[in-house]
């Protein structure tokens, strides 16, 4: 009997009906993630498709197929993280890595009755996603107990303790909540109890449910678990489920407290693992086939020495593995560093830059200037290292100038590719303590300051949108960043994942709307024929809810 069945992520999204439904009752006061979808879908044939949706339509109308390219495709880290950590504690565990796509799996795992099922929800922002996953299971197998941790928790607890955060317990269906920032120590004392017949009361940071009916905290204990004894096994996992493209970590939190951000607060001091158990990790990875990996932490090149080093050791190694991170321009200053990033096999990264203007930069506390942004990109293109540079408008100091300063930006330094999103203000970030100074007022997506609303900010992320002709737009729904690696090992090449960007930019649902048919009609055909030409490997995933494996 497995101990425990970890649920992956789920690709809820806004449907081409909703969406369309919204566009004909919204009128102008659309709201902000409406706004910011139409940005994100591809209108064609009368209907709306998220990108990758589109990229399968138009090639299964051409050949008769049910492939279904998505970047759920590649495997849920933290998915695979918890499996190996039960693991490790002795608890048998499996896992369905997208429960859009592999529900028939997740049917399978529940006939055999496992002690438990635990749900992440690093990606979810409402709890809908993880309420259909329950209800989905508790059809399947009434009696086993779910586990559910992770941000969405987190954010709940933070948001108050009492009786709204027992009606959201409630409503979200679960057996047992883990509230901590770590939360798998957490896990493996909840799967432990169950599997001895017993409650969890004694494990620190879960929520159990009284006699009473209310929910109550266990003893509230900071966890620590060590990044070294944590490692993944990559060995344990059937290298064909993994596939040749996959994540994993070096590190834990953020060497940055950036006034937006409070994912250092939340995630505590940055801890990192030794570069002989990332060496063994990539070693492992190699044996298995793996040939792209993206690092997901934070800070990536920081500290500098500890970078280096690890570049180093993947050009010793040779494992003959391209890599994929995030990167920080202001600690790579010197041309050597970009030189060792290429021959270790470095062949893209994602910039936080946010902002083209260096003012809202030093409100940001971004510790980086334009001109390090510059600089940066001009090194990576000149090593055809594939560059994608995100922007937020909105943040305390913006104003219309600051918005042209960054599309002047976005245009001169010419990344490969980019993105912008408005601004959401969140109370628990550092820059809350300044909403004095700036007059800040409101939360979330409605805001306002002394030289911009968030409705202005709505607009400034259409303008720049509409503006920026040097790089090509990346939709944050559906793609962004992350898949690059999962295209590239699809067949597709660098220049061919900027071109099949910019021939969608014409169709997304924001320029669709404004154009003429017989313009969008023109531009149908070229995205078609483009993507119809496309020599691509066949997707994992055939349709909602198909086995794989």
């Amino acid at each position: 009997m497995k101990h425990c069945i970890v649920v992956g992520y789920h690709e809820t999204d806004m449907s081409g009906e909703e969406l369309q439904l919204a566009l004909e009752h919204g009128g102008d006061d659309l709201p902000a993630p409406i706004r910011s979808m139409l940005r994100t879908k591809i209108t064609f044939g009368g209907a709306h498709y998220s990108y990758m949706d589109a990229l399968s339509e138009v090639r299964n109308q051409d050949r008769s197929t049910g492939h279904a390219y998505t970047v759920s495709e590649l495997p849920s880290l933290g998915t695979l993280y918890l499996v190996n950590y039960l693991q490790e504690q002795g608890h048998p565990a499996d896992f369905v890595n997208s429960f859009t796509f592999e529900q028939d799996q997740l049917v399978k795992l529940l006939a055999d009755n496992p002690a438990s099922v635990a749900i992440t929800t690093t990606f979810y922002m409402m709890p809908a996603p993880v309420i259909e996953i329950i209800r989905f299971i508790r059809r399947h197998n009434a009696a086993v107990p779910i586990i559910v941790g992770g941000p969405l928790v987190d954010n709940q607890c933070r948001a108050g303790r009492g009786e709204k955060l027992d009606r959201f317990f409630d409503r979200v269906g679960a057996d047992y909540y883990v509230w901590e920032s770590q939360g798998e120590a957490a896990l493996a004392g909840v799967v432990g109890a169950i599997v001895n017949g017993d409650a969890p009361t004694e494990v620190p940071n879960v929520f159990v449910r009284s006699a009473a009916g209310t929910w109550q905290l266990t003893r509230k204990r900071p966890e620590a678990n060590d990044l070294n004894a944590c490692s993944v096994r990559w060995n344990r996992f059937d290298p064909a489920v993994l596939g040749p493209t996959l994540s994993t970590r070096t590190a834990r939190s953020c060497a940055f407290s950036c006034a937006f951000c409070d994912y250092p607060e939340r995630a505590g001091a940055l801890t990192l693992a030794d570069l002989a158990t990332v060496e063994r990790e990539l070693e492992e990875l190699a044996e298995m086939g793996v040939k792209r990996v993206a690092f997901i932490d934070d800070t990536f090149n920081v500290p500098m020495r500890r970078f280096k080093d690890l570049c180093r050791m993947l050009v010793r190694r040779d494992f003959g593995i391209e890599w994929f991170s995030y990167f920080r321009c202001g600690h790579a200053r010197e041309p050597d560093v970009y030189d060792l990033m290429y021959d270790s096999g470095c062949r893209g990264v994602l910039l936080g830059i946010e902002s083209g203007d260096d003012q809202v930069l030093l409100n940001m506390d971004k510790r980086a200037t334009t001109a390090h942004y510059h600089y940066g990109i001009e090194q990576l293109k000149a090593r055809g290292i594939f560059t994608h540079a995100s922007f937020v408008v909105g943040f305390p100091g913006e104003s219309p100038q600051t918005v042209e300063n960054t599309i002047n930006f976005i245009n001169s330094a010419g990344p490969d590719t980019f993105a912008v999103n408005h601004w959401y203000y969140m109370h628990a970030t550092p820059i809350h303590v300044r909403a004095p100074q700036f007059e800040l007022t409101g939360n979330g997506h409605t805001w306002s300051h002394r030289t911009m609303n968030s409705r202005e900010a709505l607009e400034a992320a259409d303008h720049i949108f509409d503006s920026v002709v040097n790089a090509a737009w990346m939709p944050v729904n559906g793609l962004d960043f992350w898949g690059v690696p999962y295209l590239l090992g699809k067949g597709m090449d660098r220049s061919e994942i900027v071109r099949f960007l910019e021939l969608a930019k014409p169709l997304t649902v924001a320029n669709v709307s404004r154009g003429g048919a017989e313009e969008t009609a023109a531009a149908e055909r070229r995205f078609r024929a483009f993507v119809t030409g496309l020599d691509l490997a066949p997707a994992r995933y055939r349709t909602a809810g198909s086995e794989f494996r």
